[in-house]
């Protein structure tokens, strides 16, 4: 159990460093082939990653009091979408920019209704920090309205999000194998 959380916890690192790599390439491409290629590849590996953590959030509070099927829903919900999400890259990337707009709603929706159940759950469990369950909150739909500031906004933001849930599931992962005794004699 211990070793999802921590590849959970790489795998945020990973993606928030992937989401600022693609700011970076978003903000010098010109729609160029090439680097459009580059910044779809960046952008899909963050997804993956992203997915990776979710599953990681999962194993971590798994079986513990407060984290329920609500929870679960919304770990489903939020890797449904971003699954979504990757696969819609995939085609753009093949297929060139034809917009399958209406599937790729169906995706952001799920990420924003997953992500929002799952930090509700992330805040009332206080496994992590109560400020990732406000990140998973918020993140995606203000990233957005971001956008309009510069277009790579969303990106710095879920790289902030994907980052700090990073960093909490690698700190909490000694913690999971423990007896949950244990860890309630500490926490309270």
């Amino acid at each position: 159990m211990s070793a999802k959380v921590t590849w959970g916890g790489i795998a945020g690192l990973a993606a928030a460093v992937l989401l600022i790599i693609s700011a970076i390439l978003n903000q010098m491409s010109r729609g160029s082939g090439a680097s459009s290629l580059y910044l779809n590849v960046v952008v899909l590996v963050a997804y993956i990653a992203v997915i990776v953590a979710v599953l990681g959030i999962e194993a971590l509070h798994s079986g513990k009091p407060r984290y329920g099927r609500l929870a679960t829903t919304g770990a489903v919900l939020t890797i449904t979408g971003y699954a979504i999400i990757a696969v819609m890259t995939v085609i753009s990337m093949v297929q060139g920019q034809r917009s399958l707009l209406p599937v790729r709603l169906t995706g952001a929706g799920l990420v924003l209704v997953g992500s929002a159940l799952l930090g509700v759950i992330i805040i009332l469990a206080r496994l992590l920090p109560w400020w990732c369950g406000v990140l998973l909150i918020v993140t995606f739909p203000l990233g957005h309205f971001a956008n309009a500031l510069f277009r790579s906004a969303e990106n710095l933001l879920m790289a902030l999000l994907w980052g700090s849930v990073g960093v909490a599931l690698l700190i909490r992962r000694q913690e999971v194998d423990q007896p949950l005794l244990t860890q309630s004699a500490r926490t309270g």
